[in-house]
């Protein structure tokens, strides 16, 4: 429940004040989603950053630490045109060398998946991890790029409101 609480503070707090502006979608009711071009290259390496450290990822969810939790992975899907769309998959579960969760975003150009479908989260598919020690976020590499295109003062209110603090932050 704690991540889907920071996820949604994430994405309402990131994706309404980003000073670098990309273009966002509206809807009533749910965060805005901010739409980031493929050639953002620090999104782009951060992306890359999450890929070869999913390995840390792993460790911790098979490691049955009981300060670990809300583990979560983010996954690219497929769109008409080409393109990708990236949601948070919460409830992440490991098994058989295998990801597992829920669908924590509603999908906004992707019919690959709905909002709360249980999948299979395929390794080649992972743009992002990221998983609670006590209340210190690890991973989160592109949560990091958005918080830090935010004002001090947004980083800050995030923070206050959520609970949590960002390693290395």
């Amino acid at each position: 429940m704690r991540f889907k609480y920071l996820n949604y503070l994430i994405f309402f707090l990131i994706l309404n004040s980003c000073q670098k502006k990309d273009a966002v979608v509206k809807r009533e009711n749910e965060p805005d989603i901010h739409l980031l071009k493929n050639e953002d290259e620090e999104m782009n390496i951060a992306i890359e950053n999450a890929q070869k450290s999913l390995h840390k990822f792993k460790e911790a969810i098979t490691s049955e630490n009981p300060n670990y939790y809300n583990f979560a992975l983010k996954a690219r899907f497929a769109v008409d045109d080409g393109g990708g769309e990236h949601i948070w998959i919460s409830d992440v579960q490991y098994d058989d060398n295998k990801f597992y969760g829920v669908v924590d975003g509603k999908p906004i150009s992707t019919h690959e998946v709905k909002f709360g479908d249980t999948i299979e989260v395929r390794y080649e598919n992972i743009t992002d991890w990221m998983y609670f020690d006590k209340n210190i976020v690890k991973g989160a590499f592109t949560t990091r790029v958005l918080r830090k295109r935010m004002s001090q003062e947004e980083r800050n209110a995030m923070d206050t409101e959520s609970g949590v603090k960002f390693e290395n932050e």
